[in-house]
């Protein structure tokens, strides 16, 4: 039989991740920090909802990574602000031969899996998946979408293709990349405006599109991100078509609640701090000026704090 997949951090999209696998006919390790899912879908399973079918899966959730175990892929989702202690975490407790592929949102969570790992065995990569958590062991595919790999570190090459190739196996559409540095800040540059502005107006992706007084802040907020990425060498496309990709992605997930604002509602901290504060973090480095930036996270850590603080 082949070795299982882990998936660490069963959230949302985590929880959907670790449906569709499970649902393909590999063995899934979820590690949950909630002892109450881990009990739940211990008697349950994990339930998949999609265009009106459900799945149920059986699954092995645990609270950490159990340490004797040969794992084919190690998967990374929680949140940017727990990828530090998810890394302690699995460090130890997996072998440098396992590929460990993050897909989180943000930036400096394939820094702190291979400061705490092997540089060798780090993967990075987005995915367009759309995920919602409805009950502790329930999950709702609000989109299919496809992921986009690579190696963080040119030692860790390969491992690309045979994770891919297994992700493709189980119905996730994946390609690699040999740089996947870009892509991550194209995402990053799409996620800077929608994730902050939906969460501030309690807007569902669509509608940013149907507000023309937050509109203008698309190319003012990705014009930061494009001068920040110039100064790091980072390429991305000009500014007018990163704006287009964020109406794209409007379009395409019109009914989606993004995951920033489904934490503001339930009082969850964000992960704005990985987002537009990383990139007001990342121009004061090289001298760029990112207002917008800074005014939207500030923004949203006044929503969030307010909450989360409570």
């Amino acid at each position: 039989m082949a070795n299982p997949v882990a998936i660490v951090g069963c959230g949302a999209l985590g929880g959907v991740f670790a449906g569709l696998l499970a649902a393909a006919g590999l063995e899934v390790v979820a590690v949950c920090r909630s002892e109450e899912q881990r009990k739940i879908m211990a008697e349950r399973g994990l339930c998949l909802l999609e265009d009106g079918r459900e799945t149920h899966v059986r699954l092995h959730a645990c609270p950490a990574l159990p340490a004797e175990e040969t794992f084919a892929l190690v998967l990374v989702l929680v949140k940017a602000f727990d990828t530090e202690g998810a890394a302690t975490s699995l460090a130890g407790r997996v072998s440098p031969q396992t590929p460990v592929l993050t897909l989180q949102n943000g930036l400096g969570n394939a820094e702190a899996l291979a400061a705490r790992l092997k540089p060798e065995q780090v993967l990075a990569g987005v995915t367009t998946f759309g995920a919602q958590r409805e009950a502790p062991d329930t999950v709702r595919l609000t989109g299919r979408g496809e992921c986009i790999i690579g190696a963080w570190h040119r030692t860790a090459e390969r491992h690309a293709r045979p994770v891919a190739d297994l992700l493709n196996r189980a119905g996730v559409p994946c390609t690699v990349t040999h740089n996947i540095v870009p892509v991550l800040w194209k995402k990053l540059a799409v996620n800077a405006v929608i994730n902050p502005l939906t969460a501030i107006t309690r807007a569902p992706n669509g509608e940013l599109l149907e507000r023309p007084e937050v509109e203008p802040l698309f190319s003012v907020v990705v014009e930061e991100v494009w001068r920040v990425a110039a100064r790091h060498k980072i390429p991305l496309p000009t500014p007018p078509e990163l704006v287009e990709e964020v109406r794209r992605v409007c379009r395409v997930t019109a009914a989606n609640r993004s995951s920033m604002l489904r934490d503001i509602e339930e009082g969850r901290r964000t992960e704005i701090d990985s987002i537009n504060g990383a990139v007001v973090r990342l121009g004061y480095e090289r001298g760029v000026l990112t207002p917008a930036n800074l005014a939207l996270a500030a923004l949203v850590q006044a929503l969030s704090s307010r909450k989360w603080n409570s």
